[in-house]
């Protein structure tokens, strides 16, 4: 049975539609059979968002755009997301515009706190506006507004600061005390490459002299020494004892001498005879010396 022409351009033409809508399809980002649940979103600009545009959870695609439709009734527009059935969404999630450089604008979400309350296909999110950079810019000209006297009144202090014959004499001052410090460091390097050399030499030596002198104490009988030393004390000790034991026994002639008054008033006794024998002999000389030049006389021969 041979097909005619006529069902050969119908069967070609129906393919070549099925291949254009499915390629269409696959282009906008969306699925041929269609697993994804719908939620709906409630924002007043979508700033040109096109349609099967991503939908993101914290930098993550979990969604498409599917529809954008105006809502008359609150003059916002309504837009209908798919979203993978696999990601939950918490109750008290919205939905803020972004938009990338040299791109188009995106939704994303900003999950709810709490994740045991969900919400269910075709709820309702809120849908929070856009903060581009201009916005921004232009909610921050007032404060920028507010900061010039701020800013004008910092630049006249500034001059005025600039100004002051003070803060020449002050950065003359600096550069004074940066060629004194230069001065100090070329001194403090000298110091430390001549001066400290010799004194670490010097106190070597010394070290040295000390080691030495601790190595000679060291072969020093030092408990000999002690020993002697105790034995000449014990004899100093005995003598003392034995000394004061004669000077306090009347049995040895050192104990009588010092113990007996007898032999001190003998004594005293002495003294004061050969006191007054010299007294007579100082007064009467004649009585004990005779003595001539010229010899005996002749009446003293015959006698």
């Amino acid at each position: 049975m041979k097909i005619s022409k006529e069902i050969k351009i119908a069967l070609v033409a129906i393919l070549s539609g099925i291949i254009i809508y499915v390629g269409i399809i696959f282009l906008k980002g969306l699925k041929l059979f269609n697993d994804e649940v719908s939620y709906f979103v409630e924002i007043a600009d979508v700033q040109g968002m096109p349609t099967a545009s991503d939908v993101r959870a914290n930098g993550l695609k979990v969604g498409t755009v599917k529809s954008i439709s105006f809502n008359p009734d609150k003059q916002n527009l309504t837009v209908e997301i798919t979203i993978d059935p696999t990601f939950v969404i918490p109750q008290g999630t919205s939905v803020y515009m972004t938009k990338e450089m040299l791109g188009n604008a995106m939704m994303n979400l900003k999950l709810g706190p709490n994740p045991a309350n969900l919400l269910h296909p075709g709820d309702t999110i809120k849908g929070e506006p856009m903060v581009d950079l201009m916005t921004a810019a232009g909610n921050m000209i007032p404060q920028v507004e507010s900061m010039l006297p701020k800013v004008d009144s910092i630049l006249t202090a500034l001059n005025t600061l600039t100004n002051d014959p003070a803060l020449a004499a002050s950065v003359h001052n600096m550069e004074v005390v940066s060629a004194d410090l230069r001065i100090t460091t070329r001194q403090i390097n000298s110091i430390l490459g001549n001066d400290v050399p010799q004194l670490m030499a010097r106190t070597n030596a010394i070290c040295s002299n000390l080691q030495t002198t601790t190595n000679t104490l060291n072969q020093i009988d030092m408990l000999g020494m002690a020993q002697k030393a105790d034995e000449t004390l014990s004899g100093v000790q005995d003598m003392t004892f034995k000394i004061n034991t004669a000077m306090s026994s009347k049995d040895t002639s050192l104990g009588m001498l010092m113990n007996d008054n007898t032999i001190a008033l003998h004594i005293d006794s002495t003294i004061v005879n050969s006191s007054l024998l010299l007294e007579d002999l100082r007064l009467h000389p004649k009585r004990y010396v005779h003595f001539s030049l010229f010899g005996k006389k002749d009446s003293e021969k015959k006698k």
